[in-house]
């Protein structure tokens, strides 16, 4: 049972009665919002209402939730209205536990899809404010309930054109433009708004350019992974002369003369990358292949360097690296280098061939990795006790 639900107690009356046209029967257990200080005599229709409040919210799966539901509007009719302005109220004040549990009974009351949308919005201010204070742990777990209740909400009511708005918002914050605009077409397509459609149809030409140029961007992306430089080039210059410059577009056309052993003009390339997003560690890793090559070891252990720091677990950059040490016998940066890598992962085959290489120049043997042995206290007792007093 939810813990939400700890303070609800389940009661049973004698025998079956009536509340207006609704027959409370026996044989159903009635929950009942109580404390430490409630007793029997005290249990009234307010008490069973906000009991079936919280299971409602909290226990929409229960065997009886149907029965709960009908029961909470024949008490109040109104109920749904007055508990969706409440809890507008209590988000407003950021008292957003309580709101979250307003909206949840709304929701299981009424199913309207307009109380997912509602549900949806506070999980996204719930998420902010998580954010706001360095909750990093509960604004994900909120950000994660935004696009499952939309999704609940479209398998319900999937002619409902205000849902695909939301979720193409969500999707395109979490940057998924393929979902967002595929989301964004929906509505359009659905939406009876006509200046929502107008609005939307104009995002959605954006979106299909911004598409457009990305897809371009990896169809050169791809042709360098298949080894023909030439066509990416071919590619990327084109739209280098038609779009807005990105890094990617720069670090492809980098990365593409740089194959082609065009070392200037590919240095050129990935410095105006870097312009972009200096944040890059692959477009460092290109760079000291370039300046390597024009002879400059020392600016190529520079940029590996940079590399290593901003993707401190790529065993490439490491063993790069450790391949330059190693060329100008600095052995002692060269292990350095070796052991982080060896950390990441000791069955790199670059990395074992780089360590073949250092004990054969260096004559120093690496041995096998160490692993880190967790151990409880009563097992350090026990092994002192062996006579292992450098445990």
């Amino acid at each position: 049972m939810d813990n939400k639900i700890k303070d609800v107690q389940f009661i049973t009356i004698p025998q079956n009665r009536k509340i207006g046209d609704f027959l409370l029967k026996s044989d159903i257990m009635l929950p009942v919002q109580m404390n430490s200080n409630t007793k029997p005599e005290d249990i009234d229709l307010n008490s069973i209402a906000a009991g079936l409040i919280k299971v409602i919210a909290h226990d929409p799966e229960n065997k009886n939730i149907d029965y709960y539901c009908s029961l909470l509007k024949q008490i109040q009719p109104d109920v749904a209205k007055d508990l969706n302005i409440a809890a507008i109220a209590k988000s407003k004040a950021k008292d957003y536990e309580f709101a979250e549990e307003l909206m949840l009974a709304v929701n299981g009351l009424t199913k309207a899809p307009e109380s997912f949308i509602n549900l949806a919005v506070l999980y996204a201010s719930m998420t902010v404010d998580a954010q706001k204070k360095g909750d990093a742990l509960n604004a994900d777990r909120y950000d994660d309930k935004i696009i499952e209740v939309l999704n609940r909400c479209r398998d319900m009511y999937p002619d409902y054109a205000p849902v695909y708005s939301e979720i193409s918002a969500y999707h395109l914050r979490h940057g998924d433009p393929e979902e967002g605009r595929d989301n964004l077409a929906m509505f359009v397509e659905l939406t009876k708004d006509a200046n929502a459609k107008k609005a939307a149809k104009k995002n959605l030409e954006n979106m299909d350019k911004m598409l457009a140029s990305h897809n371009r961007i990896l169809y050169a992306y791809d042709k360098m992974m298949m080894g023909d430089p030439e066509e990416a080039l071919k590619e990327i210059n084109s739209y280098l002369a038609k779009e807005k410059p990105t890094w990617e577009a720069y670090f492809i056309r980098g990365w593409a003369n740089r194959v082609l052993e065009d070392y200037d003009q590919a240095q050129k390339d990935l410095l105006e990358s870097l312009k972009i997003n200096p944040q890059s560690a692959e477009v460092y890793n290109e760079l000291s292949i370039c300046v390597r090559e024009s002879g400059n070891i020392e600016l190529a252990k520079n940029y590996l360097q940079i590399a290593v720091d901003l993707d401190e677990e790529n065993v490439i950059y490491m063993t790069n690296l450790a391949f330059l040490y190693l060329s100008d016998n600095e052995f002692a940066q060269c292990r350095e280098m070796i052991e982080k890598a060896r950390l990441e992962d000791p069955e790199d085959p670059q990395l074992k061939y780089i360590i073949k290489q250092y004990e054969e120049k260096t004559g120093d043997k690496v041995a096998d990795t160490i692993s880190e042995e967790v151990k409880t206290d009563e097992e350090l007792e026990k092994l002192k006790s062996q006579g292992h007093e450098e445990v």
